[in-house]
């Protein structure tokens, strides 16, 4: 009983001897800013690198994220700004990835090495499902599906008729969007008319008249823009009615148009950028209306 009696009081002292000094509020703002600045930090070197990195080196900056988020002087609404950030950014990763792998599947296809083609397939299918969990969207999903199905009855003769027909099978069943008046879609991804982006392109502001993942059509008149067909540029991509989103977004140009004083601009993968922007839209219950 008297070993008991010393020992208690020793452990209260030790406990007082060891205790974590109070923050005033002037220290804890300065504490949460300086987190935020890293976290911001953190978030740009994620959108950068996220234009060429692999998807397993932007989960491993997204780790990185969550155990900043983790520290208790964290403002937890903003917290949860930076993870939802995070997943967008990881989710746009994971389908730019899919979109190369089924790339590289179909070219595969068309040397006939089944092997090679059916490994980057594999590949694919692993990415398409962490997109998935990221959050993409049914647009995502059908067109991967329709493009794995062309891939895998890719030869080197081609596509053959029952995949096409297939093909547009699955197209007509799921109306993700417009259609040409011929009723046959060769395009890779639906085009949108509103709502209307803002497009910077090297210090000339300029709008679209369509837009999608994977390229845009802006309202500039060729002799007014300084590339030509092939030309590779950089563009800031905003929404007047969404402040805050965007970013940069590399474009190539494939299309001079004098007649309509418009610009065709391709994106070399699946923009980052614009499927941020419509998880935005869908957030705040825009809907983007297609072109008819």
């Amino acid at each position: 009983m008297q070993i008991i009696g010393v020992v208690y009081p020793l452990r209260v002292i030790t406990r007082g001897m060891f205790a974590m000094p109070v923050l005033d509020a002037g220290q804890r703002q300065k504490i949460e800013e300086a987190l935020i600045r890293k976290a911001e930090d953190l978030a740009r070197r994620m959108r950068r690198e996220a234009e060429t990195a692999p998807p397993d080196q932007i989960d491993a900056l997204a780790t990185a994220m969550t155990e900043m988020l983790k520290a208790k002087e964290f403002p937890s609404v903003r917290a949860a700004e930076f993870r939802e950030m995070t997943k967008i950014i990881q989710r746009g990763a994971y389908q730019r990835s899919v979109d190369t792998l089924l790339i590289q599947a179909e070219r595969c296809g068309h040397r006939g090495d089944d092997k090679g083609r059916n490994a980057l397939l594999t590949s694919a299918k692993d990415h398409f499902s962490k997109a998935l969990r990221f959050g993409a969207d049914d647009e995502f999903r059908h067109g991967v599906e329709r493009r794995v199905q062309a891939t895998l009855m890719t030869s080197k003769d081609g596509v053959d008729d029952r995949t096409k027909d297939a093909a547009k099978r699955k197209l007509d069943q799921h109306d993700v969007g417009a259609k040409p008046p011929n009723g046959v879609e060769h395009r890779r991804a639906i085009r949108y008319m509103d709502p209307v982006l803002t497009v910077e392109a090297e210090g000339r502001r300029c709008t679209t008249v369509n837009w999608s993942t994977r390229g845009l059509l802006v309202d500039l008149p060729p002799e007014e823009f300084h590339h030509a067909i092939g030309g590779k540029l950089r563009l800031e991509l905003r929404c007047a009615e969404l402040p805050g989103i965007g970013g940069r977004q590399i474009a190539h140009v494939v299309r001079l148009d004098p007649d309509r004083r418009m610009v065709a601009l391709t994106f070399p993968d699946i923009s980052t950028v614009i499927l941020e922007l419509m998880h935005a839209m869908k957030d705040a219950g825009i809907k983007p209306e297609p072109e008819r």
